[in-house]
């Protein structure tokens, strides 16, 4: 009797630690599902996460990205960039612009406001007013870190809610292209000094180099 009492009682622990790993795992998946949202101001926002490896110093990227309202001079995403409201074309906090990104026949037009500044680190803007795009609350980041083998790493994000659940998720694809296309535009000038190269030319190059796991280039998104 007591052995088989304590026979019942190890299936017990045993069935009691396969739940207990079950619902553990459960969880993970879980969080890993919700990993591509994050409430923002109260509201749940859909976020996209980008990075590429840039061959030039953490200096370098920051310079790049220091140019706020006159981006278009160099980035070849952007056909048409200015400061607003008399605020300074340097990336800081309050700095305002307009930006038309090419999409086909029309362009889409953003007015964007720097929200956050954390110097020689990162910075975000809100789109606070958006033409010929669906979209309803968007912030976007850029950012400049070193990885674990000392490399400079050019990373963004977006956050994004669009005017309907239906757009939110059919544009998911278009706005990682924008924003993979927003990375490469800024490595490439970065690494070769060179301005609005074609952007069909970038992805060919990048890519290829990506599928051939050249290790001075990472692209992530998901």
């Amino acid at each position: 009797m007591i052995l088989e009492h304590k026979s019942l009682q190890f299936f017990g622990k045993q069935f009691f630690e396969k739940r207990v790993v079950k619902s553990l795992l459960m969880a993970v998946l879980f969080i890993g599902q919700l990993s591509g949202q994050q409430l923002i101001d109260g509201e749940k926002m859909e976020v996209l996460e980008y990075q590429v490896v840039v061959q030039n110093s953490h200096e370098a990227v920051l310079q790049a990205l220091s140019a706020f309202g006159s981006v278009s001079k160099f980035h070849t995403a952007i056909d048409d960039s200015m400061a607003l409201n008399g605020t300074d074309e340097q990336a800081n906090l309050g700095a305002e612009r307009e930006v038309q990104i090419p999409d086909g026949i029309n362009n889409i037009i953003h007015k964007e406001r720097i929200v956050t500044f954390i110097e020689g680190v990162y910075y975000t803007y809100e789109v606070y007013e958006s033409e010929n795009f669906p979209t309803r609350k968007m912030r976007i980041t850029y950012g400049v870190r070193l990885d674990e083998k000392g490399r400079t790493i050019l990373f963004g994000k977006t956050f994004y809610k669009l005017n309907n659940a239906i757009n939110t998720r059919f544009l998911k694809r278009k706005l990682k292209r924008f924003g993979m296309d927003s990375l490469l535009a800024y490595k490439y000038y970065i690494e070769t000094g060179e301005k609005n190269t074609d952007i069909k030319i970038l992805r060919k190059r990048y890519q290829k180099e990506d599928h051939e796991n050249n290790p001075d280039y990472i692209a992530v998104s998901h």
